[in-house]
């Protein structure tokens, strides 16, 4: 009798030498997440002004960069004509730059007279004063050309934030403004949401069992009723609730197919290994 219960007790005693017993490594605790965009976006216009177009509606799939609203632009259109128009000093450049070569031409000839003492020293000074004059004419004339430049610029930043273009690959969520209205800029004008990937948020999670999860870590869920998939934790929060012993973390899985958000998912956390000294 003693021989056929010998090897099961020193087993234990070998368990017991390495100093820990682990129980429920194989188990794990379903929690329930809820899904959530991975990206949304109030968008509004930066000025007030009438919505023109509405190139989009709800449930619309949309690409980064693509056009969603456009404020009526036809009076800043012709502002920022009118602005190129008068930034373009080309003529007046070269008009200005023909009579200072010419001043200094004059000056030249009233030189070399002024030293033969064939002139004045008031005339010769009245020429060198010309050429100066002449300089500063082209020079302020220069300086007007980069002021409107630089106003032509700006009228052309406006005219862009007269468009909402989307700043995310998503799906529009809702249109708030509509053709014929004034963009009030305290709200959003359109809403769009990024649902590839999506996150699943958990609130639930004590503590302990957080601090045994790691940002990478893989883990299962699914809809409920239907097959399991992999999602990555990509997110723990930084700070717990201590008062309700609670740490959020966020998952992260992909969703080529659009699927709605704010569904509810099951998740499979490890069971927490419980340990005792020996």
């Amino acid at each position: 009798m003693l021989r056929r219960f010998l090897p099961q007790a020193i087993l234990v005693l070998a368990v017991f030498a390495a100093g820990v017993v682990n129980a429920q490594t194989d188990e794990v605790r379903i929690e329930k997440g809820v899904t959530a965009p991975s990206s949304r976006r109030e968008l509004a216009f930066p000025y007030q002004g009438i919505i023109g177009s509405v190139m989009v509606k709800e449930g619309d799939v949309i690409k980064s960069g693509d056009l969603l609203l456009k404020q009526d632009d036809r009076i800043e259109l012709k502002r920022l004509s009118a602005l190129s128009l008068e930034a373009d000093r080309t003529l007046v450049i070269r008009a200005k730059q023909a009579a200072l070569d010419n001043k200094e031409v004059e000056l030249k000839r009233k030189t070399d007279l002024f030293e033969r003492k064939a002139m004045s020293e008031s005339e010769y000074l009245s020429a060198k004063l010309e050429v100066v004059l002449a300089q500063a004419e082209l020079d302020v004339t220069k300086h007007e050309e980069k002021t409107k430049i630089a106003e032509k610029e700006l009228q052309e930043i406006r005219v862009e934030y007269m468009s909402l273009r989307s700043p995310i690959d998503g799906i529009v969520e809702k249109v708030v403004q509509r053709e014929g209205e004034v963009a009030d800029i305290n709200k959003a004008s359109i809403i769009v949401v990024k649902n590839d990937p999506i996150y699943i948020e958990i609130k639930t999670l004590p503590v302990e069992v957080v601090q045994t999860l790691k940002k990478g870590q893989e883990l299962q869920v699914r809809y409920k009723n239907e097959e399991w998939k992999t999602a990555k934790l990509t997110f723990i929060t930084p700070q717990a609730d201590a008062r309700a012993g609670l740490h959020p973390i966020r998952l992260e899985m992909p969703n080529p197919e659009n699927r709605s958000t704010g569904l509810e998912m099951e998740v499979k956390i490890p069971a927490t290994p419980v340990t005792s000294a020996r």
